[in-house]
C-alpha cells in the first residue's frame, strides 16, 4: 500500500514480505533506512525502509516492512532544528527555497500559472525557533492555503494551492481539470455530508507586519463572515487574498465522496491515471456532472502475482 492525502509530505508505505532473506535485503541496519523502489503497474515510487515487523509461528513465517518517501529527511527525526531572522527583505519563495539549501531536494512552485502567488516578507518578518526545514515550508504554504505536494521519484517538493480554483468556479470552462473519473471505472462509491456554513466573506491580517484585508465573495454582500484569520506570515497583499479566498472555499454544503478505481498502467493513456491531493477531478455522472478536489489517495496491490491494484480516493465536493 501507498498512500498519500494533503495534509502530508511524504507518501507512506507499507508491504508484506515472505522470507528473512528478502527481510534482510531491505530491512533498516546500522546505516540507517534503506531505500527501495516500489513498483506498481509502472508507477514507481522511491522509499525509505524505516520499520519492520516479524510474525513467526509453528509452521508459518510473516514479515512487514513500513516507511516513507524521502522527503521525510527534511522533517525529524532526521532533520536539524533550526532558528532564522530574515535581516533583509525576502520573498516567500526565496524563504522555502533557502531552506532546501544543501539538501539536494529541489522546490517547484509555479506562481504565475498554478498558484499560490508570491509575497514578501519585510525585513524581520520572517522568522521562526526550533523548526526543521519541512516545518517551515509546510507553514509558508499553509499561510496562503496552500500544500506540500512530495514527488514520487525524485527529491523534489511542489507548492501549489488546495484548491486551484474556488468551488463556485470549478463548473466554469476557464477552470483547469486535472483528471475526469468515468462513473463506468468506479468499483466503489461513498459519501459523507459534512456541510459547513456558507461564508461569503473572511477578515484576514498580519499581526506585527504586514496588511489587514477584507476578501469577499464577488456578487455577495459579505454578511456571513468566516472566523478571523490572524496570522505573523501574512505580510502582502497577495498572501492576505489566497488565505482569504481559501478560507471561503472551506464553506458551504459539503460532502467527502469515496471513490475506488483501478490504477491503470503508466503507458496506458486510456485510463485515469494516479489521483494526487490538491487535483481537479470531474466526475460525469448520469443525473449530473460535479466536480471534486482530491483529498487523499490510498493504493492498493492485494496478492501475489497477478495483484489486484486499486486507488481509492476521498473527494471534496461541493453541492
Amino acid at each position: 500500500r501507498v498512500s498519500l492525502d494533503a495534509d502530508s509530505f511524504s507518501w507512506k508505505f507499507s508491504a508484506d514480505i515472505f522470507t528473512q532473506a528478502a527481510l534482510d535485503l531491505v530491512k533498516p541496519d546500522a546505516e540507517g533506512a534503506r531505500e527501495i523502489e516500489v513498483d506498481i503497474n509502472g508507477w514507481v515510487w522511491v522509499v525509505m525502509v524505516e520499520r519492520y515487523g516479524r510474525n513467526l509461528k509453528f509452521a508459518s513465517e510473516a514479515y512487514s516492512i513500513s516507511g516513507a518517501s524521502r522527503t521525510q529527511l527534511l522533517a525529524g527525526p532526521y532533520a536539524p532544528l533550526r532558528t532564522s531572522l530574515n535581516n533583509a527583505p525576502i520573498t516567500a519563495m526565496q524563504a522555502a527555497t533557502a531552506e532546501l539549501l544543501y539538501t539536494g531536494f529541489t522546490l517547484n512552485w509555479d506562481a504565475a500559472n498554478v498558484g499560490p502567488a508570491d509575497w514578501t516578507f519585510p525585513a524581520g518578518a520572517f522568522s521562526y525557533q526550533g523548526q526543521t526545514a519541512m516545518q517551515v515550508i509546510a507553514r509558508i504554504a499553509e499561510t496562503v492555503g496552500a500544500v506540500v505536494r512530495p514527488s514520487r521519484l525524485t527529491d523534489a517538493l511542489e507548492v501549489r494551492p488546495r484548491y486551484v480554483a474556488p468551488p463556485w468556479e470549478w463548473s466554469s470552462p476557464a477552470t483547469p481539470i486535472d483528471r475526469i473519473i468515468p462513473p463506468v471505472m468506479m468499483t466503489e462509491l461513498s459519501g459523507e455530508w459534512t456541510p459547513q456554513p456558507a461564508w461569503n466573506a473572511c477578515y484576514v491580517s498580519g499581526t506585527s507586519h504586514g496588511v489587514s484585508m477584507l476578501v469577499r465573495r464577488a456578487g455577495t454582500a459579505g454578511d456571513n463572515p468566516a472566523p478571523d484569520v490572524f496570522d505573523d506570515w501574512l505580510t502582502g497583499q497577495e498572501a492576505n487574498q489566497a488565505r482569504g479566498l481559501h478560507e471561503l472555499s472551506k464553506g458551504g454544503n459539503i460532502e467527502i465522496v469515496g471513490v475506488t478505481i483501478p490504477l491503470f498502467p503508466f503507458s496506458d493513456d486510456k485510463g485515469v491515471g494516479l489521483v494526487l491531493p490538491a487535483m481537479l477531478c470531474r466526475v460525469p455522472e448520469a443525473n449530473g456532472t460535479w466536480h471534486g478536489v482530491c483529498l487523499s489517495v490510498d493504493i492498493s496491490a492485494e496478492g501475489t502475482g497477478a495483484a489486484r491494484v486499486t486507488q481509492q480516493l476521498k473527494l471534496e465536493r461541493h453541492h
